[in-house]
């Protein structure tokens, strides 16, 4: 399973409705993030540009963006950001990758194309007289 970050923002209606009768919200987001194959670690209230900051599991990226569009379609929140999180297993797997890339990618502007290249390409100019 894949581990992912939401921040949300609440609609107003929503912020009202809970000022005016607390409830958690924790036990709802729990049963919803099962029904999808999932499991909700952290629920969390923050200040800030976005009200709360979701820590939780799913088997997919389609899983986290449903989650994300049952939200913002049920009018609950204005505004989410789901981040994907890499484990440190899957960060040292990332960057024994990235090392392997490294030897072949070769930034703009610093001669070759990487390995086997053939240096700068040249560049033609399409002559506006034709």
């Amino acid at each position: 399973m894949a581990y992912y970050l939401l921040r949300a923002k609440y609609a107003q209606d929503s912020m009202n409705a809970l000022v005016q009768r607390p409830e958690d919200r924790m036990l709802t987001t729990t049963r919803l993030l099962k029904e999808v194959g999932g499991r909700l670690h952290y629920y969390f209230f923050c200040f800030g540009e976005y009200d709360i900051v979701l820590l939780f599991e799913l088997p997919d990226n389609v899983g986290a963006a449903s989650l994300a569009m049952t939200l913002s379609a049920a009018g609950t929140v204005t505004a989410t950001e789901t981040i994907p999180l890499l484990t440190m297993e899957e960060a040292i797997a990332a960057m024994n990758q990235a090392r392997e890339a490294s030897g072949i990618y070769v930034p703009p502007g610093r001669g070759s194309e990487g390995r086997g290249g053939r240096g700068k390409a040249k560049v033609r100019m399409a002559d506006p007289s034709q």
